[in-house]
């Protein structure tokens, strides 16, 4: 009965170490293709703080703005008119060139990382827009 277990145990731990194995295999062969690395555009990253009563006013991004919640909670509207809510470790996309506003009642700290086109350094990093949403 013994040296069943001990069998056991050798297939056992064989197992584990193939396994082991083979997901390093898989792992090892995975690649990465860069398509482009162009240098075309600039990053801009800011943290924002607000006590409450914030409120963005519409606006356009001229490239994607990756926004991340840190306390509080940020309601943001863009698209659908529909907004979305965005809460503490939760992340939102906002899409360029769509009006977006972004609101605030309570404290709310957030992080913002934008990135922007370099073909015109200094431009701005927003424009002001109309409420597409009809004045909701």
């Amino acid at each position: 009965m013994q040296v069943m277990r001990s069998k056991k145990w050798a297939v056992l731990i064989a197992l584990v170490v193939g396994g082991a194995i083979g997901a390093g295999i898989a792992i090892a062969a995975t690649t990465t293709t860069v398509a482009a690395d162009t240098n075309v555009v600039r990053e801009r990253i800011a943290q924002i703080s607000t006590d409450g009563n914030f409120n963005s006013g519409w606006h356009i991004h001229p490239g994607p703005v990756i926004v991340q919640v840190q306390d509080g909670y940020l309601k943001l509207t863009q698209n659908t008119c529909n907004p979305t809510v965005v809460g503490p470790g939760e992340t939102y996309i906002e899409t360029p060139g769509i009006p977006i506003l972004a609101e605030a009642n309570k404290a709310t700290t957030w992080t913002i990382t934008e990135i922007l086109p370099n073909s015109a350094p200094g431009a701005p990093d927003r424009v002001a827009a109309t409420d597409p949403c009809n004045n909701r």
